[in-house]
């Protein structure tokens, strides 16, 4: 007499499909921007007519590989030779800057990576008076040409299937004081650019649903 199923997929235009197709009078689409998911129960009813809720539509985004790589550098430090195999791995999804914005090669930029050499420096200043002596020391440790080094990459990918492609800043920073040096990764701006997705992500359920019969609402149920 009514159906008695839940359809889960991760594909946008398969949820929209199906809920276009089981649209009618009383069901409902509850969209999670923050956890990119959404739900639809089509027989939820009315506050006349309340139904069973046994036919639902489950929507769960999946984060792309390309995106799944970048998360995973953010806020890490790696070695020369995991740096290097980074850019090459994503060669077709980045451009590299050094330090005057000006793009460099793969080949450029990994060969600096590899070839990383650190300065150490000690600087002692001594004052002596009548009345007593001081002496202070400075020890200074850089990355020599540093001018050369890749500063930031440009890392594109589509974040979730069926939304757009985003330009995401990777900042690399040369870390001493260990035995060997290391690089540090980090993403800029992302807490702004998880918002920016989500955001999309609600706008294109809703533009899809816009002439359906079925209300959505922002929250989870």
């Amino acid at each position: 007499s009514r159906y008695r199923m839940t359809f889960n997929t991760t594909s946008i235009q398969d949820f929209v499909g199906y809920t276009r197709k089981f649209d009618n009078e009383g069901a409902t689409c509850f969209v999670n921007a923050e956890k990119m998911t959404a739900k639809t129960i089509f027989d939820l009813g009315t506050i006349d007519h309340p139904e069973h809720k046994e036919h639902k539509a489950l929507l769960s985004l999946r984060k792309t590989a390309a995106y799944l790589a970048l998360l995973g550098c953010d806020g890490t430090k790696v070695s020369q030779k995991n740096a290097a195999e980074f850019l090459e791995d994503w060669e077709d999804s980045i451009q590299i800057l050094n330090q005057s914005s000006e793009i460099m090669t793969l080949q450029q930029a990994t060969k600096a990576l590899r070839d990383l050499t650190i300065e150490s420096a000690r600087e002692v200043n001594s004052q002596m008076s009548d009345f007593g002596e001081s002496m202070s020391a400075m020890e200074r440790i850089e990355a020599k040409n540093q001018h050369s080094l890749p500063a930031s990459i440009i890392f594109s990918c589509t974040p979730y299937l069926s939304l757009g492609s985003r330009d995401f800043t990777i900042r690399l920073s040369i870390i001493t004081g260990g035995d060997r040096p290391a690089i540090g990764l980090r993403i800029t701006r992302l807490d702004a650019a998880e918002e920016d997705i989500a955001l999309e992500f609600k706008d294109l359920l809703v533009s899809n649903f816009s002439e359906l019969t079925l209300k959505t609402y922002i929250g989870e149920a």
